[in-house]
């Protein structure tokens, strides 16, 4: 059984890809040699130089032309990284730290963006998810308190589980308790430091996905905290120019107030995601319809070290590349090494040329 570095499905593709390139070098070789052919026709003509150049042979050259094709070849078959052959082989897998931080408050049923701003939030989760699938993910989400939904795992499935199920409904505290949710965590990520040491601030990360309103306490304050630990990014969600939210109907059934009240504008306070952003040494950014935000946080990420997770030793296909690229540079060197030794030959050749003139 052989296997390449890209799916087996994709065979088709790829030989298609490595003929092209094999017709474009052997078109190459081609033109390089009729233009050398046309340099020496400036001096005699071609038919003829064989009569009166007694070293000249066109089939000397013919090595040169088949060791660039063959190299070629075996260097196409290095680059797919060709596999066969079972063996036990240690396999290292490295891992960050992602905490998500969601609000879940009711300014997050708001529809600017639409669906809604909590499951626009769902869905760049589940975008970043998909770029970052040897990570460990934990979820924290908060309303008027903050609640550890999901513990940092590998398990994406379970994280995925937990995601899909929470709502604006999932917390019974109303409000807005941002610095309580920074607070749960720096509590996750002090423990963390605890297992893991202090060093490991470049493998964690924390992202906070809200619209940046808080009702209670200074979040701030704490973000400086959760920076000696881990980098904050920020996904701010909603529209500065504000949103109308309405209060539930549970909350117009048994709560005596006038309507007026029962409704609230909602804005997204970029300012304050800003400096919660920058105080954790990351970056801001407001939410986009593509995923233009989500390829920015996903770069950001990439520049945090991952840590190693585990270490396993598993039975698996080896990586042969080194045999045809071993074949591609004694090619390439056979080229080489035939060069310096076509002027050799050409003076044997005149040699028993002219030998044979004089006997």
């Amino acid at each position: 059984m052989i296997q390449f570095a890209f799916p087996i499905a994709y065979l088709p593709f790829w030989l298609g890809v490595g003929v092209f390139l094999m017709a474009l070098t052997y078109a190459g070789l081609r033109v390089l040699e009729a233009r050398r052919e046309k340099r020496l026709d400036r001096f005699v003509e071609s038919g003829l130089a064989q009569r009166l150049l007694a070293a000249y042979d066109l089939r000397a050259r013919r090595p040169l032309y088949w060791l660039t094709l063959v190299g070629t070849l075996f260097l196409l078959i290095a680059l797919a990284q060709p596999h066969w052959g079972d063996a036990w082989m240690p396999v290292t897998r490295t891992s960050r730290d992602i905490l998500v931080v969601l609000d879940v408050s009711l300014s997050m049923s708001a529809e600017n963006p639409p669906p809604s701003r909590l499951e626009r939030a769902r869905q760049k989760i589940e975008s970043l998810l998909e770029r970052c699938p040897a990570d460990r993910v934990g979820l924290v989400v908060f309303a008027g308190e903050a609640v550890m939904m999901c513990p940092l795992t590998l398990d994406h499935g379970y994280f995925r589980a937990i995601l899909d199920a929470i709502n604006t409904d999932t917390l019974s505290v109303e409000g807005s308790d941002l610095a309580g949710a920074l607070q749960q965590a720096l509590e996750v990520f002090e423990e963390d430091a605890r297992y893991f040491g202090d060093n490991e601030r470049n493998n964690r990360a924390m992202i906070l996905i809200s619209d940046g309103e808080e009702t209670a306490g200074e979040a701030v304050a704490t973000a400086a905290e959760i920076g000696k630990y881990a980098t904050i990014f920020a996904l701010g969600v909603g529209d500065p120019d504000g949103a109308v939210i309405t209060f539930p109907a549970w909350m117009r059934k048994y709560v005596r107030m006038a309507d007026e009240r029962l409704t609230h504008v909602s804005k997204l306070d970029e300012e304050t995601l800003s400096r919660i952003a920058l105080d954790g040494g990351g970056a801001y950014v407001r939410i986009t319809p593509d995923n233009a935000d989500v390829n920015f946080i996903h770069q950001e990420l990439e520049h945090i070290r991952a840590r190693t997770a585990d270490d396993t030793v598993r039975y698996r296909l080896v990586n042969r590349y080194r045999w045809p690229l071993t074949a591609a540079w004694l090619c390439f060197a056979a080229e080489g090494a035939w060069l310096s030794v076509l002027p050799w030959l050409r003076r044997r050749r005149l040699k028993l040329e002219e030998g044979r003139v004089h006997g």
